[in-house]
């Protein structure tokens, strides 16, 4: 990954898991905690950092893959990191990172795959698959409560990864978040994912995934959900832009397929009009050099970078 979406060892503070319940219902510590594990995820190019993290947040690694953020190969790859404590196990996915080209392949492979799923993110899951699956199945007693979680494309593979767990080892996630994420597959993976149709478990991960959306972010809409070609899977908790997520939230049914392609694009380009006229759009909202140059970003783009997230969450970044 690239200096575009790390944070210095500094900004991630030592208690940042302290609220974490590992409850298969919606907990707003869960959350923030995903939060930081979807941020940590952002910086596989430095294990020793992640290491340092990990051991302060009392978790041990269990499993990591990076690569070159310009030069890597395959096309498609997928970044994670999986720990283990706290009573359960956590795979965090990174998003897409901008130096990184196979990023860029992953998210514009948007073919349905044969079995209906974004085609890119299918190939990006399978490249890290075989590290994961031997994490999953050999998950310590203490820490069998098993987490997914993503922010953008890394949502999208937790998602993914999740239903797979599921379906070919009967590994049956506690809960699911995603911060921003897309849309992953057709109506064969939505019935798999939310009832377990066809995984002979009866049961699915509906009502365990939680997609967090923050105002007018662009990548929920994506792809556009076109004869029910891409559905979204879960219940999706929204908050305005610039607002923070409620606590309880109010959710959607686990067949909702918001936000709306058309919808978003409008009600974010008033929103930039409005934002332009008071003078409110030369800001910045984190410390990376992504965050500097957000104020500057359509509001469709700048309602998605992770550090508009974490204050959403009620965690500033420094």
């Amino acid at each position: 990954m690239s200096f575009l979406v790390a944070i210095s060892r500094s900004a991630y503070p030592d208690t940042a898991l302290d609220n974490f319940a590992a409850s298969p219902s919606f907990a707003m510590g869960d959350a923030q905690s995903m939060m930081w594990m979807s941020q940590l995820a952002y910086e596989t190019n430095t294990p020793d950092k992640v290491d340092s993290i990990l051991k302060a947040w009392q978790l041990e690694r269990k499993g990591l893959a990076s690569n070159d953020p310009v030069t890597s190969l395959p096309p498609h790859s997928a970044c994670f990191v999986a720990a283990a404590g706290r009573n359960a196990t956590i795979i965090a996915f990174s998003g897409t990172d901008p130096l990184k080209i196979e990023d860029w392949i992953t998210d514009f492979t948007a073919a349905r795959s044969p079995d209906g799923l974004h085609s890119g993110f299918k190939a990006a899951l399978d490249s890290v698959w075989p590290q994961i699956v031997p994490i999953i199945q050999q998950r310590p007693a203490p820490a069998q409560q098993l987490f997914f979680t993503g922010h953008s494309l890394g949502g999208a593979l937790a998602i993914i990864a999740a239903e797979r767990a599921m379906r070919e080892f009967g590994a049956t996630a506690t809960a699911v978040y995603t911060f921003g994420g897309p849309r992953t597959g057709g109506q064969d993976f939505f019935n798999s994912y939310t009832t377990g149709l066809g995984t002979g478990l009866g049961t699915g991960l509906g009502t365990r995934t939680f997609r967090l959306v923050h105002g007018n972010d662009v990548v929920p809409t994506v792809p556009p959900p076109l004869l029910n070609t891409f559905l979204h899977v879960g219940q999706m908790i929204q908050c305005p832009t610039d607002g923070t997520f409620a606590d309880p939230p109010t959710m959607s049914a686990p067949n909702g397929n918001d936000p709306g392609f058309v919808d978003g694009l409008i009600q974010a380009g008033l929103a930039d009009l409005r934002a332009f006229a008071a003078f409110r759009f030369l800001r910045s909202i984190g410390p990376r050099p992504l965050d500097m140059l957000a104020g500057i970003l359509p509001r469709i783009v700048r309602d998605h970078v992770p550090a508009i997230y974490f204050r959403a969450l009620g965690i500033p970044l420094r």
